[in-house]
């Protein structure tokens, strides 16, 4: 009779595991959302005077842009990641920047707002993405032909900028 009250436990026991395992495999049998991926561009405003300039998605996916107007990376970003557009390089003599949306976290819909604006460096209007800009191209002067601060310079924020040798 001993054996017998064990046997049954050891029954009671292995049902209780069995059905631990099958609820298991049915939570991880569940639908699961299939993961999406959205588009990021935006429009390019300014001039580039015939030349390229390069955005960047998240640092590494470029897209090379020769005209103003409309751009969309090729790349897609998974839905409710963050993201960030960026440029890598500007055209010759003129100074890019994103204006609107440089960063953020993309949900499940396309970003389609971002703004970048380009702008002849050299102008004396020192814009938001320019480091300066005292009115000419000129290298050696503090504020270099692309609108950034050169090495031994200190410039203040104004239009034009005036910078100083330190």
């Amino acid at each position: 009779m001993g054996c017998q009250f064990l046997e049954k436990e050891n029954n009671e026991d292995d049902q209780n595991s069995i059905l631990t395992l099958v609820a298991a495999a049915t939570q991880n049998n569940l639908p699961q959302e299939p993961e999406t991926y959205q588009s990021v561009g935006g429009n390019l405003t300014g001039q580039l005077n015939g030349g390229t300039v390069v955005f960047q998605l998240n640092g590494t996916n470029n897209l090379s842009i020769s005209a103003v107007g409309t751009f969309v990376f090729t790349s897609k970003i998974k839905s409710n990641s963050n993201y960030t557009v960026s440029v890598f390089t500007n055209p010759n003599g003129i100074t890019c920047g994103i204006t609107n949306k440089a960063t953020g976290n993309i949900s499940t819909t396309d970003i389609t707002d971002i703004i970048a604006d380009c702008t002849i460096c050299g102008n004396g209007v020192k814009l938001s993405y320019e480091a300066c800009d005292d009115g000419n191209l000129t290298n050696g002067d503090g504020c270099n032909n692309s609108c950034r601060i050169e090495s031994g310079y200190s410039c203040n924020n104004s239009s034009p900028t005036v910078c100083v040798s330190i």
